[in-house]
C-alpha cells in the first residue's frame, strides 16, 4: 500500500497502532506534543511490550516530529490518510496541525475515546471524515517511547461518517496491520456503544483508583458500573443510534439496573470475564491520567452523557456526579479513593 500516513499522537494508542504500521512496511509519520516522547523515540525507536511479563516486546525506529516541526512538511508529499490519536479535548487543535498536509482525497480519521468526529468534521469535511472503535484493546504509555499492552487481543470498527466511504477498505488493510478491523456503516451506533462501556468503567478507575480488575470485583462499583452503563443505553436508543452489544448485552445491562436478579448475575458474570483477560495492572485511560496528574477526557465520557441525557430529559444523575467527582480530582481538590463510589447511583 503506498499510502502515506500521519500519526497524530505517540501515546498509547498513537504509538501501539503506528508502530504496528510502521512494522508492516508502511510510511507513517508520528508527531507527538511531549517532547520527552519524542526524543526518546528519535534516540532509541518506539518500543511495545506486551503483557505484563514485557514478552512480545518489539522495537521500531522511526523519526517522530515535535509540534513545532510539522511546518517543515512543507517540503514534503501531502499524507494520504491522518489518524487523530490524541485526547478528544485536543482533537480540534490536531485536526487543524495536520489539515495542511492532507491531500485533497484524503481521510482523516479519529482513533479516540468518544464521539470527535462531528468536531473534525466541522473544520476537515464530513465527505473526509471517518472514525474508529477500538474494542478490548487495553494500552498505557508507561515512560517516554515505552507502550505496554494490557489486554491479550482487540478489534476495530471503522467507518465514514458519511455513508460507505470510498476509504473504508483501504482503511481496514491499514489498521489491520495492528488489530482485526471490519467497516461498519453504523459508524455513531458503534462509536456511542463504545462510549457507553467507557462511561462505565474509565471513570470509576479515575475516582477510585481502582485496577480494572478491582473496579470489576468491588461490589460497589460493580453496582455503579450498571446504573452508569444502563443510564448511557437510554440516552443512545433516545438519540436514536443503532446500539450493537459489544462487552456486554445492553438490554440485560438495563435490565440489571431495574433489579432483575439475573439479569445483575449476567452482567456480574461478564465483567468478572474481561477482568481475568486483563493484566492485573491494567487501568484505563482516565485513570493512567489520574496517576499523572493529567487533565482527563471525564468531560467527553460520562460528561457527554450527562449533556446528551439533560438535553433529552433523561436521569443522567449518576453521570453528572462522577463527571464532578473527577473534575474536582482534577483540580487537587479530592484524592482518589473507593469510598468517592458510595452513593451515587
Amino acid at each position: 500500500m503506498p499510502y502515506r500516513i500521519l500519526m497524530c499522537g505517540a501515546g498509547a494508542i498513537g504509538g501501539y497502532f503506528g508502530a504496528a504500521m510502521i512494522r508492516s512496511g508502511l510510511d507513517v509519520t508520528l508527531v507527538d506534543p511531549w517532547p520527552e516522547n519524542v526524543e526518546r523515540i528519535r534516540s532509541v525507536g518506539l518500543r511495545i511490550d506486551g503483557m505484563g511479563d514485557g514478552s512480545n516486546t518489539a522495537t521500531v525506529a522511526t523519526w517522530p516530529l515535535h509540534v513545532g516541526d510539522v511546518q517543515n512538511l512543507v517540503r514534503t508529499d501531502p499524507f494520504d490518510v491522518v489518524f487523530i490519536a490524541q485526547k478528544s479535548y485536543d482533537t480540534a487543535w490536531s485536526t487543524q496541525l495536520a489539515l495542511p498536509w492532507l491531500s485533497e482525497g484524503g481521510a482523516i480519521v479519529s482513533l479516540q475515546n468518544s464521539v470527535n468526529e462531528p468536531v473534525i468534521a466541522a473544520l476537515a469535511g464530513p465527505e473526509r471524515t471517518y472514525g474508529c472503535a477500538i474494542a478490548s484493546l487495553a494500552c498505557e504509555l508507561v515512560a517516554p517511547g515505552v507502550v505496554r499492552r494490557l489486554a491479550p487481543k482487540g478489534s476495530v470498527a471503522v467507518g465514514a461518517l458519511e455513508g460507505a466511504g470510498p476509504w473504508c477498505q483501504p482503511l481496514i488493510e491499514i489498521l489491520s496491520s495492528a488489530e482485526q478491523t471490519t467497516a461498519t456503516e453504523n459508524l455513531n451506533g458503534v462509536k456511542w456503544s463504545k462510549l457507553i462501556v467507557n462511561s462505565m468503567r474509565n471513570g470509576l478507575s479515575a475516582m477510585t483508583g481502582m485496577t480494572g480488575r478491582e473496579r470489576d470485583s468491588d461490589p460497589v462499583t460493580v453496582e455503579l458500573g450498571i446504573t452508569l452503563g444502563a443510564q448511557a443505553v437510554k440516552v443512545g436508543r433516545a438519540l436514536g443510534y443503532r446500539l450493537v452489544d459489544t462487552t456486554f448485552d445492553f438490554a440485560m445491562l438495563e435490565a440489571a439496573a431495574d433489579g432483575d436478579p439475573a439479569a445483575r448475575a449476567s452482567i456480574r458474570a461478564a465483567m468478572t470475564e474481561v477482568a481475568a483477560g486483563r493484566s492485573a495492572e491494567q487501568r484505563p485511560s482516565m485513570a493512567q491520567d489520574i496517576r499523572k496528574g493529567r487533565r482527563t477526557e471525564t468531560d467527553a465520557i460520562n460528561g457527554l452523557v450527562a449533556r446528551r441525557g439533560r438535553e433529552l430529559g433523561i436521569d443522567v444523575g449518576a453521570h453528572e456526579r462522577v463527571n464532578a467527582i473527577i473534575k474536582r480530582i482534577e483540580r487537587g481538590e479530592l484524592s482518589p479513593d473507593p469510598s468517592l463510589a458510595e452513593n451515587i447511583a
